[in-house]
């Protein structure tokens, strides 16, 4: 029987210790060098800025916000996985070698390109090397979703020209449906949402109320955020990744009716209320109007607790049956005379 003395443990852990200092050291050291140094992007500038400057000043624009909250929320999640990271081997992996140099070569297309965005690109790929070339492998599935989570923290402008617009059209038109449901007769005027003409009143279209979805309005906002919100609620109220999946999916069609419910409720407020009071301007919203902001955040949450619930109860019942599956398999018929063996 041979038995290992604490001396050698101590060592041991030291070393662990020591790469995961080195490891980081040389991460930060990377990273600060390319994305906090470098003159990367022109953008809509005269002068090359730093990566951390451009996407500083985007995290100011009202839409994304929520992007500055991303990198703390995910040191925290790393902070959470600590015990499940000590468990396994810190042995780096040549393949993360490799990935580097795809990451390199991507933050280099996008310095000659003139577009931030490739650099996005570039510095998921490369922390995903850094992983992989001191952790390997195994510490890299640990940190799979603070990982992917990082995705948040980049500010997407160029899907506004794509988004918003259908987003636009999407709401005001559903918005046009629901009012007409509640016998509040109401057309479509592209993105406007204009009341309509009542002859036995003498009132013509748009008299009673003229609501127009703006791009403010669009929803941009309230979509990437629950999309966020949904993957950390996920992440810490689902074991399943099939659940967290469903849930984060369905984050997107609760975002858009949360901004359904708004724009309807900003409709019967101008009817009620008139124009002034229940929306303001886009420079002076009243206070009705932030406050039915609210409610998108109220029914899109509202819907994903619910259906998360749902999810880990489905979750449950398929683990009871795998449980129950396991316990119920008959064992193999054990051979009673030995002269059978032969």
């Amino acid at each position: 029987m041979t038995h290992s003395s604490p001396q050698k443990n101590l060592i041991t852990t030291k070393e662990v210790s020591w790469q995961i200092i080195t490891a980081l050291t040389v991460s930060t050291v990377v990273l600060v060098l390319l994305f906090g140094l470098v003159k990367y992007s022109l953008g809509y500038g005269q002068i090359r800025e730093t990566i951390f400057n451009a996407v500083y000043a985007q995290w100011q624009l009202e839409d994304w916000g929520h992007c500055m909250m991303v990198p703390f929320a995910a040191a925290f999640i790393v902070y959470l996985e600590r015990a499940k990271l000590k468990a396994v081997p810190m042995v780096g992996s040549d393949a993360g070698f490799w990935i580097l140099l795809a990451g390199f070569f991507i933050y280099w297309f996008g310095f000659k390109a003139d577009d931030i965005y490739f650099s996005y690109a570039a510095a998921q790929i490369l922390l995903a090397g850094l992983v992989i070339w001191f952790g390997g492998r195994g510490w890299m599935r640990v940190l799979a979703f603070p990982w992917l989570f990082l995705v948040f923290m980049w500010p997407l402008l160029f899907l506004e020209s794509f988004i918003s617009f259908p987003l636009r059209l999407t709401v005001s038109h559903a918005g046009v449906v629901v009012l007409n449901l509640m016998g509040i007769p109401s057309i479509l005027n592209g993105t406007g949402i204009l009341s309509a003409a009542d002859p036995l009143q003498h009132l013509a279209q748009g008299d009673k109320f003229a609501v127009d979805v703006a791009l403010p309005c669009s929803g941009m906002r309230s979509l990437f955020a629950l999309m966020m919100v949904s993957a950390l609620y996920g992440y810490f109220t689902l074991k399943a990744s099939w659940a967290r999946l469903t849930l984060f999916l369905v984050s997107i069609p609760f975002a858009i009716a949360g901004n359904i419910c708004r724009i309807v409720m900003l409709t019967a407020g101008t009817m009620i209320m008139g124009s002034e009071r229940a929306i303001g301007s886009l420079e002076h919203p009243s206070f009705f109007h932030m406050l039915a902001g609210y409610v998108v955040f109220l029914v899109a949450l509202g819907g994903m607790v619910l259906v998360a619930g749902m999810l880990g109860q489905v979750g449950t019942v398929r683990v009871s049956e795998k449980q129950s599956s396991v316990i119920r398999a008959p064992k193999p018929a054990e051979s009673q005379n030995e002269g059978d063996l032969y």
